[in-house]
């Protein structure tokens, strides 16, 4: 039996190394690939901007400074210019900014976010991998640590948004460490022989503190860790022992809110005004659209379709086999594990912004975790081992069949990024990220002009793409009033490229602006996340493209694109 158990724990290692080699190769190649998503150029120039001058100014009312300023430390090696007196950063103009801040800087535009990204991606990827194994380990063996890491290496949801320079990632990691600090602090203090563990303590505190500082959302986690105290005492501790994990709980929110008070410079005014401003702006919910629903206020199942569409099959299987057993043998692992899981996960079906999976991250360490638990779980027993193999290998599979765009990544039974458009739109697969594979494929062909209707804040003349902007759904007009296309009416192509959240009219009023293409197959996907549509010959098609172009503004244009008679 025992040489049993270090034969599969020695195959589990080599499965968490090989998917570690595939997830750094996957997020760098994610990295290259990707133009500038919608928020990235904001966070970066904001960060940057606080490092340099040391004051919140340009973002803090939408997001806490941590994770912006830790993303743009690596541009402190490069020194690019801030313009810190351009009228944009006076006025507080954070997307005008951050567009000037990367497109006229003195290090190019690719150099100067890859670097944030890659030394951002790094970081994560770390912090998830040692907050994953420590929290298996402790609640179950290494074999378990292993497991959870080899499913968490194969996770797209992970490869693509740690890469990228947001504040997704940090949130996530944090609230994770905060629950792994508190749940270490608990098996000491509330334990058969109660001790104070200082280092525990300081753990949680600092890690609910960074998580407050990277996203408001993280308000919760101070309140959330002294309940699973409560709850730890009750349920596995012989003493009953309320005044202490009062006391407890009491120094756990002050360490936090020093480390919270730390990172905004003494003003938690500050912090708690960005808050408040939130809280206000996300009541007052934003267009999204799910499977065929449009809303602006929300539904409730959202999220739930967003989880199984976005993680691959096998994972799926893990974690159900690990609640199973996590809720069957009512050990630790269900109050620190399943709890904040399902905590999250609920909290988020009450959301009026919906607008991407990522908005789930916090949840998702603790899921690959239980998902660990799961899989060594089924690969103990042979019938579980023979459903639970052939299930990963199909799995990876398609995870590395949607290489390199895991931001368009859907499911083996969703049928994949080419289908990822019908589902869902926005941050979920569409946020501007594939411009630069629209560019490759357009200057392979000549670069022929081509009517763009883009979703996203990054230039597309940065690429290329000679286009005349159709309907562009952005934070930074500029882009959207100047054409680059020439003379359209010159070249005999008739090529229109469509942004998946403008084919869903995501954001548009009229929401059968692009129904007409539904139905027609692009001859080129960018990433999954754009389509390229050659109309040419297409009277029916031309005739509703012309249509849109004479309504945005372009009768020239409009009248050369329809077929004679």
């Amino acid at each position: 039996m025992r040489a049993e158990l270090k034969g599969r724990t020695l195959y589990l290692a080599l499965a968490a190394a090989a998917g570690l080699a595939f997830h750094l190769w996957g997020g760098f190649s994610f990295i290259r690939a990707s133009a500038p998503t919608y928020d990235e150029p904001v966070h970066l120039a904001s960060g940057y901007s606080y490092l340099k001058t040391g004051r919140y100014a340009m973002n803090i009312m939408d997001h806490p400074p941590f994770s912006e300023m830790f993303s743009a430390l690596p541009l402190l090696f490069r020194s690019p210019e801030s313009f810190l007196t351009h009228p944009y950063f006076d006025r507080r103009m954070p997307y005008h900014y951050s567009d000037y801040f990367l497109y006229n800087n003195t290090v190019p535009p690719d150099e100067l976010l890859n670097t944030a990204r890659a030394f951002g991606f790094l970081a994560w990827t770390a912090g998830f991998s040692a907050v994953i194994f420590l929290f298996c380990l402790k609640l179950h063996s290494p074999a378990a640590g292993l497991a959870a890491l080899a499913v968490y290496y194969f996770l797209p949801v992970f490869i693509s948004n740690n890469a990228l320079v947001a504040t997704d990632s940090a949130a996530a990691l944090f609230y994770a460490a905060s629950l792994l600090g508190g749940f270490l602090f608990a098996l000491k203090a509330y334990g058969s022989s109660p001790v104070f563990p200082r280092r525990e303590m300081l753990l949680a505190a600092a890690c609910a503190g960074l998580a407050m500082a990277s996203k408001f959302s993280m308000f919760i986690v101070p309140p959330l860790v002294a309940g699973l105290w409560v709850l730890h005492m009750l349920f596995f501790s012989p003493r009953r022992e309320g005044g202490r994990v009062f006391l407890h709980a009491l120094l756990y929110c002050g360490l936090s809110l020093a480390v919270l008070a730390v990172v905004y410079r003494g003003d938690l005014g500050l912090y708690f005004e960005g808050l408040n401003a939130t809280i206000r702006r996300l009541g007052e919910g934003r267009s999204s659209f799910a499977m065929g629903n449009y809303s602006s206020e929300g539904v409730w199942w959202y999220f739930p379709a967003a989880f199984l569409l976005k993680n691959p099959a096998a994972f799926l299987m893990f974690l159900a086999a690990g609640l199973t057993a996590v809720f069957r043998n009512r050990g630790p692992a269900l109050l620190w594990l399943a709890l904040p899981f399902i905590f999250y996960f609920g909290s988020a079906l009450t959301s009026r912004v919906q607008i991407g999976v990522r908005h789930l991250l916090p949840a998702m360490p603790l899921a690959a975790a239980m998902a660990g638990l799961g899989l060594v779980g089924l690969l103990s027993r042979r019938r579980g081992a023979l459903l639970a193999l052939p299930a990963a290998a199909l799995s990876v599979f398609f995870v590395v069949a949607a290489h390199p765009s895991y931001l368009a990544y859907f499911s083996e039974a969703a049928g994949g990024k080419k289908n990822g458009w019908k589902y869902l739109t926005d941050s979920n697969l569409d946020w501007g990220q594939d411009l630069l594979a629209l560019g490759t494929k357009l200057r392979a062909e000549g670069s022929p002009p081509v009517v763009l209707s883009y979703f996203g804040v990054a230039r597309p003349e940065y690429y290329g793409i000679k286009h005349l902007p159709l309907g562009f759904i952005t934070n930074v007009p500029e882009i959207a009033r100047v054409s680059h296309a020439g003379d359209l009416c010159a070249s005999d192509r008739r090529l229109l490229a469509v942004s998946a959240t403008n084919l869903q009219a995501t954001y548009y009023p009229d929401r059968d602006r692009f129904a007409w293409l539904w139905g027609r197959a692009p001859y080129f996907s960018a990433g999954g996340s754009i389509f390229l549509y050659d109309l040419a010959g297409d009277a029916a098609a031309l005739e509703k493209a012309a249509d849109l172009l004479h309504r945005s503004g372009y009768p020239r244009e409009a009248a050369c694109w329809r077929l004679p008679g």
